[in-house]
């Protein structure tokens, strides 16, 4: 992906003004993975971004990983009852899903067919 991009995604998401808690959600899920994904520093938002193609340094299966940490949190609450917590990380998959189409739709597609699973169960 193209740095310049990258970090124009990444300063959005990280001077983006919160207005809301599902507002704070979908940011701090969306700029973890992003920034997780890439490698992205933090003393890189407050530099011009140089233009060059920058690899992901997460597999495919280290970012399904991740998301099915979330799923399984979510899972555990629906399962204890705990409805509050369980639509948030709800929440966080969709946030999260949508940060993935970022940078890797294909994988993306995948997880939205994963959670569809899921809750077909």
């Amino acid at each position: 992906m193209n740095n310049v991009t990258l970090l124009n995604k990444v300063k959005e998401l990280d001077f983006k003004t919160l207005t809301s808690r599902e507002e704070s959600i979908r940011v701090m899920t969306q700029i973890a993975i992003i920034r997780k994904a890439f490698g992205v520093r933090d003393y890189e938002s407050d530099a011009p971004a140089e233009n060059y193609e920058r690899e992901i340094v997460l597999t495919d299966d280290q970012i399904k990983e991740e998301f099915n940490g979330y799923m399984q949190f979510k899972e555990t609450f629906e399962k204890y009852g705990d409805i509050g917590n369980a639509k948030y990380y709800e929440s966080r998959l969709h946030y999260f899903i949508e940060a993935v189409e970022f940078f890797k739709p294909e994988l993306a597609s995948e997880l939205k067919e994963t959670l569809a699973k899921r809750k077909d169960m």
